[in-house]
């Protein structure tokens, strides 16, 4: 049997990155939170933290780091069941992975009432969709909109819709690359802006029209605002949703490159296979903003 003190603790030093960060947020002392790491490592003949910067689960960790987490959800859905408003005066603590357009298009539409209204705390963890469901695996998070429809062990997953995105660029480079020319020559040879390391919408769109890859520079912009920014000013061509994509090219700003063709992604909402008020009323509503916001989840159009 878990110490629910140490596996509190464990669940403290990887939200908060450090021992001394977990001691303030226990209000105990970093040597306090040495030990219950220790002994809780001693209990499962594990090392269970990274002691690095920041803190990190190992494999291990992350097996109670779930259980700590889950014992939080359960305790906070006791609590309410009881009258007393929950277990903790600062919220049940909500980890979710997901990627960055669903936050900036739908996803806040559904979770920011669900806070106002359960007294919870949320901690997004933004990262692509193709990666969110790795985070969910891991037990750094309780929920994910992820691409993946198999389902994480203990986790139940539905799908949601799609989100469509549609080619975009600057006059610019539209003029510059795209005017009179072939698609299938012009796409893998323009200059693209990638959201990240990680982000393939720009290839995979590409790949699905013209069957090359994509061999002209790519420029990487980690940022929601920062990426739209950074098309609209001519870095490159990239993909927008397709609400943006439309409104931006109907008010000049920007270039829809192909009016026919976008590329689908269909997206799916993994959780943990607990029923909680609170968990139960999160699914609910990314469930209702999504079918609201979302497309069905269709094959890309060719």
């Amino acid at each position: 049997m878990y110490d629910r003190d140490r596996l509190a603790t464990l669940s403290a030093v990887v939200e908060q990155g450090s021992f001394e960060g977990a001691a303030d947020a226990l209000g105990i002392t970093p040597s306090a939170v040495s030990q219950r790491i220790k002994a809780l490592e001693r209990q499962s003949r594990h090392v269970l933290v990274r002691r690095s910067r920041p803190c990190a689960a190992t494999e291990a960790g992350q097996v109670l780091l779930r259980l700590a987490r889950q014992i939080a959800v359960l305790e906070d859905s006791v609590s309410r069941n009881l009258g007393d408003g929950g277990g903790d005066a600062t919220g049940v603590h909500l980890p979710i992975a997901v990627n960055a357009d669903s936050v900036t298009h739908w996803f806040l539409r559904a979770v920011v009432p669900l806070a106002a209204r359960h007294g919870v705390r949320l901690d997004l963890h933004v990262d692509d969709e193709e990666h969110t469901a790795a985070l969910l695996r891991e037990g750094a998070v309780l929920g994910a909109v992820t691409t993946s429809a198999a389902a994480v062990q203990g986790c139940a997953v539905r799908p949601i819709g799609a989100t469509r995105y549609r080619p975009v660029a600057a006059r610019a480079i539209h003029d510059r690359w795209f005017a009179g020319r072939d698609p299938a020559e012009a796409f893998p040879v323009a200059p693209r802006v990638d959201f990240g390391p990680k982000d393939r919408l720009q290839t995979r769109f590409v790949r699905r029209i013209t069957h090359r890859p994509c061999t002209g520079p790519a420029h990487r912009v980690p940022a929601a605002d920062g990426y739209h920014d950074a098309v609209r000013a001519g870095l490159g061509w990239g993909m927008f949703t397709d609400a943006p994509a439309r409104a931006a090219a109907d008010s000049g700003r920007i270039v829809l490159l192909d009016a026919v063709r976008y590329l689908d992604v269909p997206l799916y909402w993994q959780h943990w296979k607990l029923s909680t008020p609170v968990l139960d009323a999160l699914t609910d509503a990314v469930q209702e903003v999504a079918s609201r916001i979302l497309v069905p989840p269709l094959r890309e159009h060719r």
